[in-house]
C-alpha cells in the first residue's frame, strides 16, 4: 500500500468514524476512539446507538481493518507499515468495545457521557459566531431524549459497578442542567428552556429505568480478556504474567524506597504517618487553584529551559473545577485536551475540590490535603512535562494519522514517567518530595496489580481495597477508587507498565542519543507501541550517529 493511498484511506476512515460517532471521536472520555479532527464538522450530531446502526458500523470497521491489514506492496516503507499497524490496532480497540464487550448493552453511563460531553462540546467548541453555538447546542439538546430512551431499551445485564456509577452520574448531570439554565445569550430563550426541560424529563425517565433494572454481579459480564486488550489494542507482544511481575516489582521497589526514606526522615514513625503529617510550607496560605496555576507556570519555565517545553507555543491549560457531570468519572486531578490546533479551543486542567455525594468530612479533608501535599507531581503529570506537553506535541505531528491516534499505554505511561523527571532534572530534591513521589509510585503499582488481579480473578474486591489502603488511602476512598477502576478494565495498568517501558527504552538508547533527543524522538514519533519505538530508535541511531562521535547528554 503506497503512502498516498494509505493517507487517503485513513482520511476516509477518520471521517466516517466521526460521522457515526461524533461525540466519542471528539472527547477524551472514550479511550477506544481516536481524536479524529473531522468530529468538529459534526457538532450538531450525536450518536443514537441503535442495534442496527452498531451492526452496520461494525461491518464498516471490519472492512477498513481488512484494507489496513492488506499485504504490503514492495514500495511501502517502514513508517507506512507502522501507520497501518496503528490504524488496525485502533479499530481492534473499537471492536472490543462495540462487539466483544458490548458496552452499549451493559454500561448506562456510556449514554450519559455521550449526552453531556456532547452538550458541553456544542456549547464550548470554537466557532465564528454565537448563533452557530446556539444552533448546534439546540440540535444536540433535541437529540438527548432519544439517545437516553435508546439506552434504556438497549441495556441488558447491567453490572452493579456500572449501575451505581450511572445513578451517581444522573445526579451530577441534573445539577449540570441547573447550571446551564442560567445561560441567557440565546436569541430564543423559550426554545432553549423548553429543550432543557425535555432533557430533564428524559433524564428522570432514564433514572427510573435504571432503578427498575435489577443489577447483576460484575462477573456475569464477559469482558474481553486482558490478554486480548494488551495484544490487539496496545500491541503489547509479551504475556500478562510479565505485566503482573512488573507491577509486583514496582510495588516492592516503591516500598523499599519508602522504608529507606522513613529511616532518613524520622525512624520513630511509619512512612504513612510521615506522609499524612506533611504539608509543604509554601502551600499553607495559598488557595488550591492559585497553587496549581503557579506550579504549572514554574514547571513550564523549568522544563522549557531544560529542552522539554520547546514545542509549547500554545497557552497553558486553564485550571477549572471538574465539571459536575464528570465528577463521578474523574479523579481529583485530570487533563482535558483540545481536539485540534485552533488557538481558540482551550486545554483544561480539572481539579475536584467540592465534596462528592455521600463523601464524609474525613474523606473530603483527605482529598484537599492530598491536593496540597502532591501538588508538584500532580501538576507535572497533568501538564508539563506530562499530558499537556504530550498532547501539544501530538497535535503538531506532520503525519495526519499519528496526529489523531492515541494509545492509553503510551499516554498514561508518559505522564507517570513525567513525574520521575522532576527528580531526574533536579526540580525536586528533598527527602520529603522523594517520599511523596514514592507513595505515588506505590499507588500506581497497586492499580496495576488490581487491574490484573480483578481481570484474571486472582484478586477480590476486598483484597483490592486493602491493597489501596496500604498506599495510605482511607478505606472509603479506596472503595470508591476500586469502583471507578472497574469501569475501565485494562486501563489502570497503563501507568506503571507504560512508565516501565519508557524507562527500558531510555536505558537502551538514552546515553547514546542524549536525554533531550531521546525524549524528542519518542514524542514526535507518535504514540506507538513500545516494541516499534525500540526499532525506530535503533534506526535513528544507526543512520545519524557518526563513527567516533557521541551525543552529549
Amino acid at each position: 500500500m503506497t503512502a498516498d493511498l494509505l493517507q487517503t484511506l485513513a482520511s476516509d476512515y477518520f471521517r466516517q468514524l466521526s460521522r457515526r460517532f461524533p461525540v466519542m471521536c471528539a472527547g477524551d472520555e472514550f479511550h477506544a476512539f481516536p481524536r479524529a479532527l473531522a468530529a468538529n464538522e459534526f457538532l450538531d450530531r450525536m450518536e443514537q446507538l441503535s442495534p442496527e446502526e452498531i451492526e452496520e458500523s461494525i461491518a464498516v470497521l471490519k472492512e477498513f481493518q481488512r484494507q489496513f491489514d492488506a499485504p504490503l506492496y514492495p514500495e511501502e516503507g517502514f513508517e507506512e507499515s507502522l501507520d497501518r499497524q496503528l490504524l488496525s490496532a485502533g479499530i481492534a480497540g473499537i471492536l472490543l468495545e462495540l462487539e466483544s464487550s458490548e458496552s452499549w448493552r451493559h454500561d448506562p453511563s456510556l449514554y450519559l457521557k455521550i449526552a453531556f460531553v456532547g452538550l458541553d462540546h456544542a456549547l464550548t467548541k470554537p466557532c465564528d459566531d454565537s448563533s452557530q453555538v446556539a444552533w448546534r447546542t439546540l440540535a444536540r439538546l433535541d437529540k438527548i431524549p432519544s439517545l437516553l430512551r435508546r439506552g434504556a431499551e438497549n441495556l441488558r445485564l447491567v453490572p452493579r459497578t456500572h449501575h451505581r456509577a450511572a445513578l451517581l452520574m444522573v445526579r451530577d448531570c441534573r445539577e449540570y442542567l441547573s447550571e446551564l439554565a442560567g445561560i441567557a445569550w440565546f436569541e430564543s430563550p423559550s426554545r432553549y428552556s423548553g429543550a432543557l426541560q425535555e432533557v430533564r424529563t428524559s433524564l428522570e425517565d432514564f433514572e427510573k429505568a435504571l432503578n427498575d433494572l435489577a443489577p447483576c454481579e460484575d462477573d456475569r459480564i464477559c469482558a474481553p480478556k486482558l490478554e486480548t486488550v494488551l495484544a490487539h489494542r496496545f500491541l503489547w507482544d509479551r504475556s500478562i504474567e510479565e505485566v503482573r511481575e512488573i507491577g509486583e516489582l514496582e510495588w516492592e521497589d516503591s516500598l523499599n524506597e519508602l522504608e529507606r526514606l522513613r529511616r532518613e526522615i524520622n525512624p520513630g514513625q511509619s512512612w504513612q504517618e510521615i506522609y499524612h503529617s506533611y504539608l509543604p510550607p509554601e502551600v499553607r496560605s495559598v488557595e488550591v487553584f492559585t497553587l496549581y496555576e503557579r506550579e504549572m507556570g514554574r514547571l513550564f519555565s523549568f522544563f522549557t529551559r531544560h529542552g522539554l517545553g520547546e514545542s509549547l507555543s500554545e497557552s497553558l491549560p486553564l485550571i477549572r473545577e471538574t465539571p459536575r457531570y464528570l465528577r463521578s468519572l474523574r479523579g481529583s486531578g485530570s487533563f482535558a485536551a483540545a481536539l485540534g490546533a485552533d488557538p481558540r479551543e482551550k486545554d483544561f486542567f480539572y481539579l475536584t475540590t467540592r465534596p462528592l455525594a455521600r463523601q464524609s468530612a474525613e474523606s473530603r479533608e483527605s482529598l484537599v490535603a492530598r491536593l496540597h501535599r502532591e501538588y508538584a507531581f500532580l501538576a507535572a503529570h497533568e501538564t508539563v512535562p506530562g499530558h499537556f506537553l504530550l498532547d501539544s506535541v501530538r497535535r503538531k505531528i506532520p503525519n495526519p494519522i499519528r496526529r489523531q491516534m492515541e494509545s492509553p499505554l503510551f499516554y498514561e505511561g508518559w505522564a507517570t514517567y513525567a513525574e520521575r523527571l522532576l527528580g531526574d532534572y533536579g526540580y525536586v530534591q528533598g527527602p520529603m518530595d522523594c517520599l511523596v513521589h514514592a507513595r505515588r509510585r506505590l499507588w500506581r503499582a497497586a492499580r496495576c496489580r488490581i487491574d490484573v488481579g480483578l481481570a484474571t480473578g486472582s484478586l477480590g474486591k476486598g483484597e483490592a481495597v486493602a491493597l489501596l489502603v496500604r498506599t495510605g488511602i482511607s478505606a472509603e476512598d479506596a472503595a470508591r477508587q476500586v469502583r471507578r477502576f472497574q469501569l475501565s478494565p485494562g486501563y489502570q495498568l497503563c501507568y506503571t507498565l507504560g512508565c516501565h517501558e519508557i524507562l527500558r527504552l531510555r536505558s537502551a538508547h538514552g546515553n547514546r542519543l542524549g536525554l533531550n533527543r531521546f525524549h524528542r524522538e519518542i514524542l514526535e514519533g507518535g504514540q506507538l507501541p513500545f516494541g516499534i519505538i525500540d526499532q525506530r530508535l535503533e534506526k535513528i541511531g544507526t543512520f545519524q550517529e557518526e563513527p567516533g562521535r557521541r551525543n552529549s547528554r
